[in-house]
């Protein structure tokens, strides 16, 4: 079940983890099974940024021609050292080591004109607009509403309302008119008709004839933004004044609101349903154990021995907490929400992952803010409120550069479309000296009316949306007006903004060290079979299993089954005799199971014995457990195809110091040493 999280979990604490440099040495374990691009960017815009602003002139070293100042190993520095918990790491000469290893590779992927690719070139340009969208935004704007956004998210409402359908373009007499009558309709709500009635006299609705406006309930992020204001601001069984969205206008009502569910925190048993075990045999092995349960054995002792879910079975089969909607199965959150005492235990269930008894540990309160922010910030970008941050922008960047709204301009055009019968007309076009006419400029770049009539042309197609073709031309020009300053702000971006300079400096540096990296080391142990498998031959004494123990498992509560067990074992009876005496007709008094336990891998019980026959019991609150060896195999060389991927990691790091001690042979390294005793200096913990 923990499937649900597992991936999540696991890029979030590697991206954590790569902050310190000591993961430097450890990527090769994770790059075959994780991302391997989004992990080497955590890496390398983590702990090698660089920056753009003046530094200082003081080199540390060089490579061949290339400086590298005391200011960026500095930074570097003491931006990870307190991630760093082995104080070993926090030498600076194997720090240094390790920073001028990093600075070679880049040195190298330049060499090798990597930084010259389409690839390279097409790849950095996405990365770039991507990141762009981050700073083309008003984030005081965004943060009050993902604030806002929050607030709501804390409650749902119920309402009901009554739509006039009116185009957001329509001619002002046809606004007018459905102004008009949704206000009849508030009227006669507030002089006491139901609003259902009032609702199938006018909501134009499709839905109204089945729910009589009634929307059910709703949370933020359900309606459209003024929609949503609109409820939310609305007292419960008052009415809203008419308000308008994309759709026409409206009246809300509101009928309740309740605070929403929290978090819960559960633990499970689950049996998994896999090639080694049908549906039903895990079916009955899921009612065994919750035969036991009844019987009052430990919840977490049963999790321990046979949940089929090892990362929570460890912890007694909890589950990090969790709302509605977080998981990958309806069927186990309900289940677990259901639960209303702490410690009471479902019935089994099933889903996709298999089969499942969960157990109520915690009911918890709605997540905080900052636990929120990210998602919420998120879905406020995709939301129709995300007009309002772009808007809100806009306004700042025309402060920012001073760009007025050129009136006359504005005349100009509209006299211009409205005798013109086609924008593509030769004879219709701008004379020359209109052309160069000045519309406005952003610092030292001018825009004329011809840019602006060259904009109308392409979107002439969409004058039939407009009624009215004057509002086209002012709607234009504020589309135009947006367009530029926000494509002029975006190409500029690097020289105005020092933050956004260096992250892109980080990706430059990112993405050449991927292609580097995949061609100089991942890739080789693709295409060097012979090579990956004479380094297996010369280094297989390193990839041992320790000794193995096959092992029989009786569990119960009940003290003198697992004694009759222990007796039965002894008159030297099969282990299907054992099941089939103990556990008669539908009664499991005793879970049976065999399992294989590796020393040093697996964690033995307390007084392991590991001959051969011998049993022991063990005992956790209720629950006893039987354990007898069945057999013991020795200490073994693990076959070739067995441990291949612990081989390839320790090809591909072998690989990998061997490169860089060319490298070092390559190209000359120079250290200042009087620069080094500087920094050491100040850099003393």
């Amino acid at each position: 079940m923990n499937t649900i999280y597992y991936t999540y979990i696991v890029r979030k604490e590697l991206a954590k983890h790569f902050n310190s440099i000591i993961f430097v040495q450890f990527r090769a374990y994770y790059i075959e099974i994780m991302y391997k691009k989004s992990l080497l960017f955590f890496l390398t815009g983590i702990l090698f940024t660089l920056a753009n602003a003046q530094q200082s002139k003081e080199v540390l070293f060089t490579i061949d021609e290339t400086p590298i100042y005391i200011s960026e190993f500095k930074r570097v520095y003491l931006k990870n050292i307190d991630l760093v918990k082995d104080n070993s790491q926090k030498n600076i000469d194997d720090y240094l080591d390790l920073f001028i290893n990093y600075k070679l590779k880049i040195e190298e992927a330049k060499d090798l004109g990597l930084d010259k690719k389409a690839t390279y070139q097409k790849e950095l340009e996405g990365y770039k607009k991507q990141l762009a969208k981050g700073y083309l935004t008003d984030t005081r704007t965004s943060a009050a509403l993902i604030k806002q956004a929050y607030e709501r998210s804390l409650e749902r409402v119920n309402a009901s309302h009554i739509l006039v359908m009116v185009k957001p373009n329509a001619l002002a007499k046809d606004t007018i008119l459905a102004y008009q009558k949704i206000k009849e309709a508030k009227d006669k709500i507030d002089s006491g008709v139901p609003f259902g009635s009032v609702a199938k006299e006018y909501s134009q609705d499709p839905s109204v004839s089945q729910n009589n406006g009634d929307l059910g309930w709703f949370s933020a992020f359900r309606m459209v933004y003024p929609f949503e204001e609109a409820a939310y601001k609305t007292k419960i069984g008052e009415v809203s004044e008419p308000f308008r969205t994309q759709f026409g206008y409206h009246i809300v009502k509101v009928n309740n609101r309740e605070q929403k569910l929290g978090e819960v925190t559960v633990a499970h048993i689950m049996v998994g349903i896999n090639q080694n075990r049908t549906t039903e045999e895990a079916e009955e092995k899921i009612k065994t154990i919750d035969q036991q349960l009844k019987q009052g054995v430990s919840f977490a002792s049963l999790a321990k021995q046979y949940s089929d879910d090892p990362s929570t079975a460890v912890d007694g089969g909890k589950i990090r907490r969790f709302g509605q909607g977080a998981l990958n199965s309806k069927k186990f959150e309900e289940t677990a929400f259901s639960l209303q005492k702490k410690d009471e235990i479902s019935a089994p269930i099933q889903t996709k992952y298999g089969w499942h008894i969960i157990q109520l540990i915690e009911k918890h309160a709605p997540k905080t803010f900052e636990e929120q922010k990210s998602e919420l910030t998120k879905k406020v970008e995709r939301d129709s409120r995300s007009k309002l941050v772009t808007k809100s922008f806009i306004n700042s960047l025309k402060e920012k550069y001073s760009v007025p709204k050129n009136e006359k301009a504005i005349a100009y055009f509209k006299e211009f479309i409205s005798s013109s019968a086609s924008l593509n007309n030769e004879s219709n076009t701008l004379g020359d000296k209109e052309q160069e006419k000045h519309l406005f400029n952003i610092k030292k770049e001018i825009y004329t009316y011809k840019d602006f009539a060259e904009f109308l042309k392409i979107n002439q197609n969409k004058i039939a949306e407009h009624v009215d073709v004057l509002a086209f031309v002012e709607d234009s020009y504020t589309k135009f007006e947006s367009l530029t300053l926000l494509r002029y702000y975006e190409e500029h971006l690097e020289e105005d903004n020092s933050e956004f300079a260096n992250i892109i400096q980080e990706y430059r540096d990112g993405l050449l060290l991927f292609d580097l990296m995949e061609s100089k080391i991942w890739n080789v142990s693709k295409t060097d079979s012979i090579g990956l498998k004479k380094y297996y031959e010369t280094h297989k004494e390193s990839y041992t299993q320790n000794e193995t123990y096959k092992v029989f498992k009786a569990s119960s509560s009940k003290q003198e089954a697992i004694h009759r067990v222990q007796e039965l074992l002894k008159k030297e009876k099969s282990i299907g005799e054992i099941k089939n005496e103990i556990n008669k007709g539908n009664t499991s008094l005793v879970l049976f199971s065999e399992e294989e336990l590796i020393k040093g891998r697996d964690i033995l019980p307390k007084d392991f014995s590991a001959e051969k026959g011998k049993t022991m019991i063990l005992e956790e609150e209720n629950f006893m457990t039987l354990i007898m060896v069945k057999e013991v195999l020795p200490p073994r060389i693990k076959a070739f195809e067995e441990t291949k991927g612990e081989v390839i990691n320790d090809f591909q790091k072998n690989a990998e110091n061997e490169w860089i001690e060319y490298l070092k042979t390559k190209y000359s390294i120079k250290v200042n040493k009087k620069t080094l005793k500087k920094a050491k200096k100040e850099l003393s913990i």
